[in-house]
């Protein structure tokens, strides 16, 4: 039995149009991704199979595997996948008809940048991780707090926040998912220096009041709402970021010689390779068996923090054998004509340092794990009983 996707000849034939489309106009706008989505929007590639009405090119999804896969290939699937993205999904699902005309469309065309709140936690959230409150105030909340945020730009058109409603009794508070205009009284941005220019934002709210009907889903559902996911099509060959990028460091080391030999013949990179390769495949191998845990329902809950954990070790691993392996060259950018792959090394090392944490072993993934375990501090999102005068006297 042979259980691969095969390629139509159509398909071939639309690759070849992707691939020099792609080749043309990401040889000036690597270092800018925000002009880039911009132009993918205007193709309708954001959003492939979706009609025309609603921003999307009105492709069929064996076109669809084709895009992307081929920004897979120039580990370029995040624009797909990023807080914009993530945010049209939600409104499609959680949103009402005044928000899915204002943002559906435009979020499709590129033309709107979105901001999202990071936060710990996925099927509950740890209060004292959120960080921001929100007080009912007739037709709005009043939010006051402060927090990080991801998403593209030094400005964004929507900061995409979650905020608790505390309760008048011991029960946990409702979190809320809010689209914020970043034009509010009350509302400042601060964007610190960074490896990866604006991938961290710090917003601070004080009594910023926020209209009821920038309310995204019901109060209650901001967890739910927020650490949405998009969905991507299961058909297309398309390996995680760092597969992608560990198979193109062997590429490279293969085709690029040294002294009339390839880089991957000297044994100490041999040994580097091999080691970076088989974490890659080991982080495939426990996002596998967490997909069957989920799909099983026999997960005790922090299957996806602990492939997440070793998907940022490996991450760390493979910046650093991508340094010892290719050497200076892997520090120039696409700007310049010396780097290799177009800059894809850099920007590699550049994502993997921003994402460290440096306060803690395992950051929010070994909390996670921790409180999964019981371990942690954190209180799954839900009732909660009141203490009893035995309990708050111990």
């Amino acid at each position: 039995m042979d259980f691969s996707y095969h390629y139509t000849e159509g398909q071939e034939q639309f690759r070849q149009q992707v691939t020099e489309w792609l080749n043309d106009v990401t040889s000036d706008d690597l270092t800018t991704p925000e002009k880039f989505r911009k132009q993918l929007g205007e193709k309708g590639w954001l959003a492939a199979t979706d009609s025309p009405d609603m921003g999307g090119a009105g492709l069929t999804p064996d076109h669809n595997v084709v895009i992307l896969e081929e920004l897979n290939r120039l580990g370029l699937l995040f624009l797909l996948e990023d807080e914009a993205a993530t945010l049209r999904s939600a409104v499609l699902q959680w949103g009402d008809e005044n928000q899915n005309d204002d943002l559906v469309r435009p979020i499709a065309q590129g033309m709107i940048t979105v901001w999202r709140q990071v936060v710990a936690g996925s099927d509950f959230l740890d209060p004292d991780s959120v960080g921001v409150t929100a007080t009912p105030d007739g037709d709005g909340y009043i939010l006051n707090g402060h927090a990080s945020f991801s998403g593209l730009g030094d400005r964004p058109s929507r900061i995409w926040v979650v905020a608790l409603i505390e309760p008048d009794s011991d029960y946990a508070p409702a979190p809320v998912s809010l689209l914020v205009s970043p034009d509010l009284g009350g509302l400042s941005i601060s964007t610190p220096r960074n490896l990866v220019s604006g991938a961290v934002h710090n917003v601070a709210f004080d009594d910023v009041w926020v209209p009821r009907f920038d309310l995204l889903g019901a109060e209650g559902d901001g967890a739910a709402v927020i650490t949405g996911r998009v969905q991507t099509d299961p058909r297309a060959d398309l390996p995680t970021l760092l597969e992608s990028e560990t198979d193109a460091l062997l590429e490279y080391t293969r085709t690029t010689q040294s002294g009339g030999e390839p880089l991957s013949a000297e044994p100490i990179r041999q040994q580097l390779l091999v080691e970076a390769y088989i974490a890659s495949r080991v982080m495939r191998l426990l996002r596998m068996r967490s997909a069957w845990l989920h799909e099983t329902e026999q997960g005790e809950g922090h299957e996806d923090a602990q492939s997440a954990l070793w998907e940022d070790q490996a991450a760390q691993q493979l910046s650093e054998t991508t340094q010892d392996v290719v050497g200076i060259y892997a520090m120039l950018d696409a700007s310049d004509p010396r780097s290799p792959a177009s800059g894809r090394f850099d920007r590699l090392q550049r994502r993997e340092l921003s994402n460290r944490d440096p306060g803690a072993s395992g950051g929010v993934n070994a909390e996670s794990i921790a409180n999964s375990l019981g371990m942690g501090t954190g209180t799954p999102q839900g009732d909660r009983a009141p203490e009893s005068d035995d309990d708050a006297s111990i």
